[in-house]
């Protein structure tokens, strides 16, 4: 089988970099990032003297015994740190440590790896050592997973990992930005999975008050507590034979954690306000923006829970770190927006795709989509993409001399002004975006970058009307 080598060249903290190889087979059926391997070698601290092969896609050290590498150093956190593999070779990355991580003597938050360089973990220091055999990791030969569009080597990546495991039936956790696409990627591995047939249901753990959440994943028994008026099916019940989609799981408290990790460990549920245990059968898709190693460390997540979640975890890179797709997702909208002839109407294009690759993206592929659907708003034509930029950071502020003060009250209790603040403006932002889209459910939730069924969700927990 004939390949052809591509060099891939790295940033890094020393003179020597990791060089990384994207190969592809002649016939296209096979693609693979080709990395050298490498060791740690642990030359202080408990574990003086050990070697470690670095033999995963991400590897985590902590002092938990769920890393990939334990070292039970008193002034090293849970999970430490984590050195993952790219297209730039190796990348050390702090999970927001206590005592930090640092390379070279210096603090980091992120860092590419050289050859030789120094990583101090608490009183534990490492040396980095790339060997001369390689690893091959493979990539997905496709430009799309679904909806889910990419041509760049950490897309291909989870398109690879997403149609390994969508089939598996394993639990998959989703991390990233927001706006990069989680519920998409978790809906297509359902669509690509035997499940496929059976429902996908969804719940925003973070849109959900902790009173009532219990009872949406789980039901509830008639009499159970006030308002329950019936009985009600939760969404476990309701998925059963599909998939639960727990969309930003970080917000899941305290209280129902242990009762998801029973879900996860028995595959049972039990109705609020009943003594009847159900047998389900479920897949469970998480996904959360938050950095949940964190909250590990700080105890606010169960550790188990973390591991239980994310059998599988598929990190989706922000639109900054993955631009050579972005003229691949602007014609795709182009073309789900405004049709097959709408790319004619932009001006320049070749200039205007460079000036779209330079922008940062805080709002990820969310933004971009709402840049062309603002953009076609223009009477003018053609259309200059790139002057709506700096408009589309102004698209949210719109119309805000009609909206009214907030005022709160300082006699109530902080969490409890704050709710009642958060729930003033989120019934008026609303009402004004869909008073201005002519109660257009699916074009208000684009303008607000939200996904279609939050919005009404927000719209039936408000009671808004029309």
């Amino acid at each position: 089988m004939r390949y052809t080598e591509h060099i891939m060249t790295n940033d890094s903290l020393g003179n020597n970099p990791v060089e990384t190889l994207v190969l592809s087979s002649g016939d296209k059926t096979e693609s693979m990032l080709r990395v050298r391997k490498t060791k740690l070698l642990v030359i202080s601290g408990p574990m003086q003297g050990h070697e470690f092969v670095v033999n995963r896609d991400t590897f985590t050290i902590g002092s938990s015994d769920h890393n990939d590498l334990s070292i039970h150093d008193s002034t090293m956190s849970k999970r430490h740190c984590e050195i993952s593999v790219g297209q730039s070779g190796y990348v050390i990355r702090d999970l927001d440590s206590t005592n930090g991580t640092f390379v070279q003597g210096v603090r980091i938050s992120s860092a590419h790896l050289a050859p030789g360089c120094e990583i101090q973990l608490g009183k534990t220091r490492i040396i980095f050592c790339p060997l001369q055999d390689s690893n091959d990791i493979p990539l997905s030969v496709h430009e799309s997973f679904g909806k889910m569009l990419g041509r760049s080597i950490p897309m291909r990546r989870i398109f690879y990992l997403a149609e390994t495991y969508s089939p598996a039936d394993v639990t998959v956790m989703i991390t990233g930005e927001t706006g990069t696409g989680k519920e998409v990627l978790a809906e297509e591995i359902h669509n690509h999975s035997p499940r496929k047939d059976k429902p996908f249901i969804v719940i925003d753990c973070a849109a959900i008050s902790k009173e009532l959440i219990e009872s949406e994943l789980f039901g509830h028994v008639k009499g159970s507590f006030t308002g329950a008026t019936s009985d009600r099916q939760g969404a476990f019940e309701l998925a059963d034979g599909g998939t639960v989609f727990l969309d930003e799981i970080g917000d899941l408290s305290p209280e129902l954690q242990p009762k998801l990790l029973r879900v996860l460990e028995k595959r049972e549920i039990r109705r609020v306000g009943s003594n009847k245990v159900q047998k389900i059968d479920v897949r469970i898709i998480s996904a959360t923006n938050r950095n949940l190693a964190n909250d590990v460390n700080e105890g606010n997540f169960r550790e188990d829970l973390y591991y239980r979640l994310s059998v599988v975890h598929l990190e989706l890179p922000p639109l900054r770190r993955r631009r050579e797709d972005i003229p691949l997702l602007v014609k795709r909208f182009l073309i789900d927006l405004q049709g097959d002839n709408a790319i004619n109407e932009i001006m320049d294009i070749d200039k205007t795709m460079d000036i779209l690759k330079r922008h940062e993206w805080p709002g990820n592929v969310r933004e971009l989509r709402n840049l062309i659907e603002l953009a076609f708003y223009s009477e003018r034509r053609p259309i200059d993409l790139s002057a709506f930029l700096s408009l589309l950071n102004m698209h949210s502020n719109l119309h805000n001399n009609d909206l009214p003060d907030f005022s709160f009250s300082t006699e109530k209790p902080f969490k409890d002004a704050k709710n009642d603040l958060i729930e003033e403006f989120e019934k008026t932002y609303l009402m004004e975006l869909l008073k201005r889209n002519q109660q257009n459910i699916s074009k208000s939730a684009r303008i607000a970058g939200i996904e279609r069924a939050y919005l009404q969700r927000l719209i039936r927990k408000y009671g808004i009307k029309g």
